[in-house]
């Protein structure tokens, strides 16, 4: 039997021994209790330990009273990969209303191209009057065509078309990322169309972004190591999901847990430190702070653009409606005037009344039934953007202390409203960050954030 297989069988069996040891202490463990109760070696303890960060939702910590590593697993264990009832039940309905935006998208589609084309045929007549004055209009009819074909089958993803993210800034110069408006006219307006069902798509965010972002960081500022408070600099969230998150990636890039001569815990990523380190990874590096969210719109578009929009899905609600509650006649007019069965009238019947009926009624019903969701997104922004602003600030000082003033002129408003917001905001980032309130002698209320200045500040020590 070779080495290899040696060791895994070895591994294998202290871990069982480990998880043994978290589940009777309810989800706790330390490598020195785990090393007094199995008498393996603090190595051979570290290398299970290492394996169960891998498998298993954990975070790391240090013991306020002894200054000793800690692991706190989420008990009962729970697998990294494995999904809540809530988490799948939650894919599910994505996965379902994803299939919906396809089907309706293409329905809403349909009948835009069937009333569009009816418009055009009617202008082809016009202009073909007129062709000796106006030779080229054809061709520019039939480019409005071609685009809104073309942006039909881009917003279903049959076509594959890469839309262009760039860079925008709100009233208050903070920057956040959009798609780039398409000047080309036909697919703006079907843009317009999709958007003012479904709302403003924004740019998907690479799943791997935050992984980049925190390895980049720790090998270009950071010396290979990293700690909770570097995440959240990062990341923002508070310290016990930090602490999750700095055990994820010990786990997986091979870090080891160290604990500095002042108390700090951190991971030390040695192995992903080498000669390749570029600058270039800097544009991996977006801090929690810059992380502005566009601003929160219901449809994106002008109120000119919606007003239209409306008005042509009114006509087509009417008309659909019209033809549904004559559908007995017209289905008598197909089957006297053309040779069809009555499956084939039947069909053409459903075709013009109650298909386009349903798509139009959910048109109008969508962006009602999405209002609260907008709503809340809307009312919560202002919050988010404080929040990313005081972290920042607190994070990019360098210090442990903070007076109140300092959190007043970052915010420079005299709105009463931001003044209230600043204090409820502030209270929670106090909280997050385990800072104190203090006085000092003249009686001064200040903020003191001693984890997060020890920990932001350790490596240059």
């Amino acid at each position: 039997m070779s080495e290899n297989i040696k060791d895994n069988i070895k591994n294998n069996k202290i871990s069982e021994l480990l998880i043994d040891i978290i589940e009777s202490n309810r989800g706790k463990i330390t490598p020195s209790e785990a090393a007094a109760k199995t008498g393996y070696s603090l190595d051979e303890i570290a290398v299970a330990l290492d394996r169960l960060l891998e498998l298993y939702e954990v975070r790391v910590t240090l013991d306020q009273e002894t200054g000793k590593l800690v692991y706190i697993f989420k008990y009962p264990l729970f697998e990294r990969k494995q999904r809540t009832f809530k988490e799948k039940l939650a894919a599910f309905i994505s996965l379902l209303y994803k299939g919906f935006q396809l089907v309706y998208k293409a329905a809403v589609g349909v009948v835009l191209i069937f009333y569009t084309v009816l418009f055009l045929i009617i202008l082809l007549v016009m202009f073909s009057t007129n062709s000796n004055r106006d030779e080229d209009r054809g061709s520019g009819v039939g480019d409005v065509i071609a685009a809104i074909f073309h942006a039909i089958l881009e917003s279903m993803h049959i076509v594959t078309y890469q839309r262009i993210i760039e860079q925008a800034y709100t009233p208050n110069g903070d920057m956040y990322m959009q798609y780039k408006p398409e000047k080309n006219k036909g697919k703006n307006f079907i843009y317009s169309v999709f958007s003012f069902v479904f709302g403003p798509e924004q740019p998907k965010i690479d799943p791997l972004a935050n992984a980049k972002e925190i390895l980049s960081y720790i090998r270009l500022y950071n010396k290979g190591k990293l700690t909770t408070s570097n995440i959240v600099e990062l990341a923002g969230g508070n310290f016990e999901k930090a602490e999750s998150k700095l055990a994820e990636y010990a786990g997986k890039y091979s870090a080891d847990l160290e604990i500095s001569n002042n108390g700090v815990l951190y991971g030390d990523f040695k192995n992903i430190m080498d000669d390749t380190i570029s600058p270039e990874e800097a544009k991996n590096i977006e801090y929690y702070k810059d992380e502005v969210e566009p601003p929160v719109e219901f449809t994106g578009n002008s109120g000119r653009r919606n007003f239209i929009i409306c008005i042509m899905n009114g006509f087509n609600l009417l008309m659909s409606a019209m033809f549904f509650m004559n559908s007995e006649f017209v289905q008598m007019f197909l089957l006297e005037n053309f040779e069809i069965s009555e499956m084939a009238a039947s069909i053409i019947t459903a075709g013009i009344s109650i298909f386009p009926l349903v798509v139009s009624i959910l048109y109008f019903l969508i962006p009602i039934l999405r209002y609260p969701s907008y709503s809340r997104r809307k009312k919560k922004r202002p919050y988010n953007l404080m929040h990313k602003k005081l972290v920042g600030y607190i994070c990019s000082q360098r210090k442990m202390d903070f007076n109140v003033n300092e959190f007043y002129f970052l915010v420079k408003s005299d709105d009463r409203s931001q003044e209230k917001l600043l204090k409820k905001v502030l209270e929670d980032v106090r909280v997050e960050l385990e800072g104190t309130v203090e006085m000092d002698e003249q009686g001064k209320v200040f903020y003191r954030f001693e984890r997060l200045y020890n920990e932001l500040t350790f490596v240059n020590i």
